[in-house]
């Protein structure tokens, strides 16, 4: 990419239904498909799309996000130019007393001093709803070459995926203009399935200048200040994003996407570029005799003695003998003792499941056992 790109992500999400798995921890740093993080995929994008400056807003709950980034090596975004940068409410001028923002552009206006810093002179700006595998430079190049303001990346619903309530719809022409956003369940067309994937692309420059005006007259939202209301003023472009993604906003739909990373087409298709994470010092996954494992996802420093059947278990989970694991998500460093049985449930880190209990969930009512509980 030959032009220079500031990557902006917005680590957190206003998702009441995802409260089990953000209580301690911000929606980026949230574990997927076993060894990653959210945060993981979006990074990736980034700098597989070279992409080599990127700033992250955070809200609250961001210690593990940090602590997982660290200075970024793992993405090659350790630089003096350029580089990961951290964004917290906390350390910025202008930033607010407890750590929340009004808006989306409310959390751009706090962090402006950072934005104009950049040298970049587009940006991308993603939020961390939506996992995928995607290209920002050819993003950027349509981008250009239609003369857009902004280019919103959006994709089309598909069979297996039920909208959920708020997602921000976007109808267009035939030549990809926006000319209405609405959102699910309010004020939409009901056959409207072409919703926003949460990613832009605009130069810095009118970014700077659509934040200040919005803060200057009391408007905090981008989607409902900028794209709605500008929708008749700017040339807002769709992007058809066409290929795999998976969208997380409650619990039972973190549950379902992360369970179809076990077909091998999904699963191809969500790596086919590479997607990196923190390095740690893990030994591969141990299976004792008499283990028996099917369609699962299994990381380094599992050490299986019983029976997992379309699970995914993080780093360093140990399941011990005559333990049954089924449809179940599984996070770091959590035990599971002799004899236990588990369906449809999912356990954050460093959980212990003491000897024979048995937990069941449904598909759509996973049930969720906190970090560090004692079972």
């Amino acid at each position: 990419m030959s032009m220079k790109v500031l990557g902006i992500v917005f680590s957190y999400a206003d998702r009441e239904n995802l409260r089990e798995l953000t209580k301690i921890r911000t929606l980026s740093s949230v574990p997927f498909g076993g060894k990653y993080r959210i945060i993981d995929f979006i990074l990736s994008n980034f700098v597989n799309s070279g992409i080599q400056e990127v700033s992250i807003i955070t809200r609250n709950n961001y210690h593990s996000l940090i602590d997982h980034l660290g200075s970024g090596k793992e993405w090659d975004l350790t630089r003096k130019i350029g580089g990961l940068r951290i964004l917290s409410p906390f350390s910025n001028p202008g930033g607010t007393d407890n750590g929340t923002y009004l808006g989306t552009i409310d959390a751009l206006s706090k962090n402006m001093h950072s934005i104009k810093r950049s040298l970049a002179e587009y940006v991308v700006i993603t939020g961390s709803s939506f996992i995928c595998s995607i290209d920002y430079d050819d993003i950027i190049r349509s981008h250009i070459d239609r003369q857009a303001d902004i280019t919103a990346v959006y994709a089309r619903q598909r069979p297996d995926f039920e909208l959920p309530d708020g997602i921000p719809l976007l109808r267009m022409d035939d030549q990809e203009r926006v000319n209405e956003l609405c959102y699910f369940n309010d004020d939409c067309d009901p056959n409207t399935t072409t919703f926003s994937l949460g990613m832009f692309v605009l130069r810095k420059s009118l970014l700077e200048s659509l934040v200040a005006d919005s803060i200057a007259y009391g408007r905090y939202d981008f989607y409902r200040d900028i794209i709605q209301r500008l929708s008749n003023q700017l040339n807002i472009r769709g992007y058809e994003y066409r290929k795999n993604y998976f969208e997380i906003s409650s619990v039972s739909g973190y549950m379902k996407e992360n369970m179809r990373l076990l077909k091998e087409d999904v699963r191809k298709q969500t790596f086919e570029m590479p997607v990196y994470t923190k390095v740690k010092d893990s030994v591969p996954a141990q299976y004792g005799a008499g283990s028996k494992v099917s369609n699962s996802i299994i990381s380094d420093g599992c050490r299986i003695e019983g029976t997992v059947i379309n699970s995914i278990l993080s780093r360093g989970v140990v399941v011990g003998k005559g333990a049954v694991v089924q449809n179940s998500i599984v996070m770091q460093n959590t035990e599971i003792m002799r004899n236990v049985s588990l369906n449809y449930v999912i356990l954050d880190k460093d959980v212990i499941v003491r000897e024979s209990r048995q937990l069941v969930g449904h598909e759509t009512y996973p049930v969720v056992i906190e970090k560090k509980s004692i079972i």
